[in-house]
């Protein structure tokens, strides 16, 4: 017997994953569940005589009155969440929009651009890692990684003209961002959320993740140049190989003139990141001056680019949509924790946690935050989202560990980071696998190396961390 039509149908849609924002709110319902299972207890908060700020005091655990959620709770937790979180979705708004005028004027790839095509018809491996660098270090430094998808034809056509592959060329641009990505060097949506959250100086620590920034790309160019040299030696070695018997001349690139304005504009991009780094130096209010710093940028930028005022304004509205989502999952994750402190349910979630490795050493404890967060990161993909969810959990369980809150973050970076490689929900991932041509499991067989690898340097920089009580505090 035949099925019915509709059923074929239906049996031929594929499967939809969830909207972040139903996810987000999935979790809200279920934060709501367990206020009614879950009993509720507090720890003693005792200020710090060194740094002023309240921690938890380990040993003072204790139960109760329990008040759970209603299911109106559900609803009104994202209006407050959102409230409550709004200089977190206020600053991606504003950052996202900035930067989409920036990158509008097209200056950052004409300056790539220029130096890749004067790398055109050289040969050898040797020459990936200089070409991944300023892939790796723009979203290390701005925290935006999906901008780096422009560059991704021209990456492959230079890596087919060195006698590569498209997997080459996607592991220059995009892997290389990925990775600089979770460097999180001075990226306002992961570092300066997550420390500004734990109550940190914005981008303090510097320094470890510089040492941290240094290993992962080299882990990168490492990886790459020993496939790189695999195909070159054997074509049909390739990941892609049926990929590129069709390509022949294809993927053209739009090579963008450096111009005189787009040197300027360049400039005035360098000043404004140098502001930043200063201005995180300086102690500079991380809600208000470092949002108003991209604000003059773009302004200024946009000017110098000759675009007209209305420009400025139509391309920021249009960077401000493309990150809308991203501000609106900040809001809604900050309901989850809304749910969960009105039950007075975070310290008995962060007593549990903490009992699983209750007389382990700090170093472990940790290790296991990064694989929890990365756990989290595959239902919170936005940075700044799952930061508002997670470290007001977080940030008191490395106080019974006995972690610096410095170590907490850096838990959450490399957490957040990491899992994005392989996710197939993160939009860059998916982004660069439609425009390469290069299938999704193509690219996992490729990309596991490095997630394997990130995870083993992110394990051993939470040990130092751990081990060197890295502050300030």
């Amino acid at each position: 017997m035949s099925k019915p039509a509709s059923n074929v149908q239906g049996a031929q849609k594929k499967f939809a994953f969830p909207h972040s924002l139903i996810i987000i709110f999935l979790l809200i319902c279920v934060a709501a569940v367990m206020t009614w299972v879950i009993p509720a207890g507090e720890y003693t908060r005792v200020e710090d005589g060194a740094t002023g700020r309240m921690i938890v005091d380990a040993a003072s655990y204790h139960r109760i009155e329990s008040t759970p959620a209603n299911p109106f709770d559900v609803f009104t937790a994202i209006p407050r969440g959102l409230s409550e979180a709004g200089w977190i979705a206020w600053m991606v708004l504003i950052i996202g929009g900035s930067f989409h005028v920036i990158e509008s004027t097209k200056a950052t790839r004409a300056l790539i651009g220029k130096f890749m095509n004067r790398l055109r018809g050289k040969h050898g491996a040797y020459l990936l890692p200089v070409l991944m660098l300023p892939f790796f270090m723009l979203p290390a430094i701005t925290g935006n990684g999906e901008s780096m998808l422009a560059f991704l034809p021209l990456g492959i056509l230079i890596a087919r003209s060195l006698g590569f592959d498209a997997m080459t060329g996607l592991c220059i641009v995009t892997l290389a961002s990925s990775t600089g990505y979770c460097t999180g060097l001075f990226s306002a949506f992961s570092t300066g959320t997550a420390q500004s959250l734990c109550g940190l100086p914005t981008f303090s620590g510097l320094w470890f993740r510089v040492v941290g920034a240094v290993l992962l790309f080299a882990a990168a160019a490492f990886w790459t140049v020993k496939y790189a040299r695999m195909v070159q030696k054997d074509p049909k070695k390739s990941y892609c190989y049926e990929l590129e018997q069709q390509s022949g001349d294809e993927g053209e690139a739009e090579i963008v003139e450096l111009t005189l304005r787009r040197k300027l504009c360049l400039l005035e991009f360098l000043l404004g990141i140098c502001t930043i780094v200063y201005a995180a130096l300086a102690g500079w209010d991380f809600k208000t001056r470092f949002p108003a710093v991209f604000i003059i940028m773009a302004i200024v930028i946009g000017l110098t680019a000759g675009f007209s005022p209305n420009r400025i304004a139509d391309e920021f509205v249009s960077g401000a949509k493309v990150v809308l989502v991203g501000a609106l999952v900040t809001g809604f994750s900050k309901g989850i924790s809304v749910i969960l402190a009105d039950a007075h349910i975070i310290d008995t979630i962060v007593y549990a946690l903490s009992s699983l490795v209750v007389g382990l050493p700090k170093q472990i404890g940790a290790m296991a935050m990064l694989l929890i967060q990365s756990i989290l990161n595959c239902f919170i993909i936005s940075s700044s989202g799952q930061a508002a969810a997670t470290i007001p959990i977080m940030s008191p369980l490395g106080d019974v560990l006995g972690l610096t809150q410095q170590t907490v973050v850096m838990a959450f970076l490399y957490g957040d980071g990491f899992s994005n490689i392989l996710l197939p929900m993160n939009a860059s991932i998916m982004g660069a696998c439609a425009i390469s041509g290069i299938t999704y499991p193509q690219y996992l067989r490729r990309a596991w190396r490095h997630y394997a690898t990130y995870m083993v340097i992110g394990f051993i920089m939470l040990l130092i961390a751990a081990t060197i009580n890295l502050g300030p505090f």
